[in-house]
C-alpha cells in the first residue's frame, strides 16, 4: 500500500485552504449551490466520477471505482450551514451575515474531500467502490431522503457506511467510538389548535385555543412519563406557541411546533401513535379542534458493533492507540446519518473527531454554537481515519 499518510500531511495546507474557503462562505440548507459547485469541479479534476442527481440542485454524489471486485462502501459528509450570526472572531469568519459553519460542517466537507482525493489514488488496491456523498440539507433533516429519492444509491446496494461528526466536548486528537445505540431518533411535529375567538371579557361565548393549547403541553408530557419504558431514554419538547394578537382578545388558533427524541424504534413508533390521539382527545375534552402534522422524521443511530470495532481498528492503525476514545454514553442530539445506515442495512458508524483545544476555550463550548470554534488541526484526524477504514474495507 503507498503511503498516503504522507500525501494527506503534504496537502494538509491546501486542505485547510479548502476549509476556510467553505468556512467563509456557507450556505444555508438547499442552497448549497456554490459549495456543490466547487466540490463537483474539484472532484472531477482529480478524476473522480460525480453522478447526476435529477432534481436536486445540491449535494454531491460520486464513485471510486476500485480495480477489483467487491462490495461498496458509503462515506458521508454534510455541506450545509446553520441561521446563526458568526461571532469567533477568526479571520476566516463567515462573509454572509447570519449564517455560519457552527456545526463543524466545512470541517466534515474538507475532510472528506481529501480521503477521496487518497482513495481515488489508491483505487488500483481496492477490492470493491467507495460512493461519496456530500449531503445537502442535514440540518433541516430531509436532505438524506432527498438525495435517495434523487437515486444517490440508485441500482447499488452499499454494504456499510462510515462518516463523521466533529464533537467539541472531546478532546482535539481523540476519535469517539461507540457500539450500539448512539444518537437519538428526531421528529419534528406541528400542532394547530383551532377554538373559536372573541373578546377577553366573554370567554363563555368562546372556545380559547390559548388555554386548550396549554393543557395540550401538559398531557403531552405523558407520552415519555408514562407511554414510554422509563429505561429507554426519550425526550419530547414544545419549542413554539404561536396565538393571539392582542391582550384582551381570545384568538381562533393557536399553533405549536415541537420535537422528539428516542431511540428505541418500536417505542418511538408508540409514541408517535399516542401524540396524535392525546391531541385529538385533549383538545376534544375542551371543545376545541386538535390537529398535528410530523414535519419531520429520521431514526435514530444505532452503530452496527462490527463497523465500530473496523473504524476503532483504524484509528489505532492511522492514528495511534492513544487518540481512541470509547464513547461511554449515547446522545440524545440527532443526525440524518442514520438514514444512510439504513439504506445500507443498518451496518454503520458515524464516529466522533475530539474538536476541543484546551489552548482554546472557545472550541469546546459545542455546536450550534455562535462564538464556538472548530481548530483546523482536526483535520489531521479526520480523513486519515475514513481513509484507513476504507483500505481496510476494501483491501482483500
Amino acid at each position: 500500500m503507498e503511503n498516503w499518510k504522507g500525501w494527506l500531511e503534504n496537502w494538509y495546507e491546501e486542505q485547510v485552504e479548502v476549509r476556510h474557503r467553505l468556512h467563509r462562505n456557507p450556505e444555508l440548507p438547499y442552497e448549497e449551490r456554490e459549495t456543490t459547485r466547487f466540490l463537483k469541479e474539484q472532484l472531477t479534476a482529480w478524476g473522480i466520477q460525480v453522478e447526476e442527481l435529477p432534481g436536486l440542485e445540491t449535494g454531491v454524489s460520486a464513485v471510486i471505482e476500485g480495480a477489483h471486485p467487491g462490495p461498496m462502501l458509503v462515506l458521508r459528509e454534510d455541506i450545509d450551514a446553520l441561521p446563526i450570526l458568526e461571532n469567533t472572531g477568526l479571520d476566516f469568519a463567515s462573509q454572509r451575515s447570519g449564517v455560519c459553519h457552527a456545526c463543524g460542517h466545512d470541517v466534515h466537507t474538507a475532510a472528506l474531500l481529501y480521503a477521496a482525493r487518497a482513495l481515488n489514488a489508491l483505487r488500483g488496491e481496492l477490492h470493491g467502490s467507495v460512493k461519496l456523498i456530500f449531503q445537502c440539507a442535514e440540518e433541516v433533516g430531509s436532505g438524506a431522503y432527498k438525495m435517495l429519492e434523487a437515486g444517490a444509491l440508485r441500482d447499488c446496494q452499499p454494504q456499510a457506511v462510515v462518516g463523521f461528526h466533529c464533537a467539541p466536548l472531546l478532546e482535539l486528537g481523540k476519535i469517539g467510538v461507540r457500539r450500539g445505540p448512539s444518537n437519538a431518533s428526531f421528529d419534528i411535529f406541528t400542532w394547530t389548535i383551532t377554538g373559536r375567538g372573541g373578546h377577553g371579557a366573554y370567554p363563555q361565548r368562546c372556545v380559547d385555543p390559548v388555554v386548550v393549547s396549554a393543557h395540550l403541553i401538559t398531557q403531552l408530557q405523558t407520552v415519555v412519563s408514562r407511554f414510554n419504558n422509563p429505561t429507554h431514554p426519550a425526550v419530547l419538547t414544545v419549542g413554539e406557541i404561536h396565538g393571539g394578537t392582542a391582550p384582551n382578545i381570545i384568538p381562533d388558533q393557536v399553533t405549536m411546533r415541537g420535537a422528539m427524541r428516542a431511540f428505541d424504534e418500536g417505542l418511538r413508533q408508540e409514541m408517535l401513535k399516542q401524540i396524535g390521539q392525546i391531541t385529538r382527545d385533549c383538545c376534544a375534552a375542551l371543545g376545541a379542534k386538535g390537529e398535528v402534522t410530523r414535519d419531520v422524521g429520521i431514526p435514530s443511530i444505532i452503530s452496527d458493533p462490527e463497523i465500530a470495532d473496523g473504524v476503532a481498528r483504524a484509528v489505532e492503525e492511522s492514528l495511534g492507540q492513544e487518540h481512541l476514545h470509547w464513547v461511554p454514553e449515547p446522545s440524545m442530539g440527532s443526525d440524518d446519518f442514520s438514514v444512510w445506515m439504513e439504506a445500507c442495512g443498518g451496518r454503520g458508524v458515524q464516529f466522533q473527531v475530539g474538536t476541543h483545544d484546551p489552548a482554546c476555550p472557545n472550541s469546546g463550548l459545542g455546536i450550534h454554537v455562535a462564538e464556538n470554534i472548530f481548530p483546523d488541526e482536526a483535520l489531521r484526524y479526520a480523513a486519515p481515519v475514513l481513509v484507513q477504514f476504507a483500505v481496510d474495507y476494501l483491501g482483500k
